[in-house]
């Protein structure tokens, strides 16, 4: 019988190992965004030691460039870490930047901005983080 229970035993812990995730996986946040001048996509806690975003134009309106600016809260105030640009360009969509920038296990906050002229922009996008 305690034969028996050893082997059951063993089988469940083997199979219980079998089934625990190596590694963990990164995160993705998809986002949208119709917007003039600035949008906050949110505030998120990096899975990585890098951040990629992906984004898919729908229109460019007239504009030409964004960024993806990158802030973490440091002693009560927002210290910008880096920016993703993205460029309008004759390949079109989808435009991709990465940036090592970034700490795992820290939290930051990810917001679209471009220039102040009232063209709109159109589109969506991932966040690889």
């Amino acid at each position: 019988m305690k034969k028996k229970l050893t082997k059951v035993f063993g089988v469940v812990i083997i199979t219980a190992i079998m089934m625990t995730p190596i590694a963990a996986q990164a995160a993705l946040k998809n986002f949208t965004f119709d917007m003039t001048h600035q949008l906050t996509i949110g505030t998120y806690t990096s899975t990585k030691e890098s951040v990629t975003g992906t984004i898919n134009m729908t229109s460019w309106g007239g504009d030409n460039y964004f960024t993806i600016h990158v802030y973490e809260k440091k002693g009560g105030s927002s210290v910008l870490i880096t920016r993703l640009g993205y460029e309008k360009s004759s390949t079109g969509s989808p435009y991709g930047d990465t940036d090592t920038a970034v700490v795992k296990g820290h939290t930051y906050t990810y917001e679209l901005w471009k220039n102040y002229n009232g063209l709109r922009i159109k589109g969506s996008g991932t966040l690889d983080y």
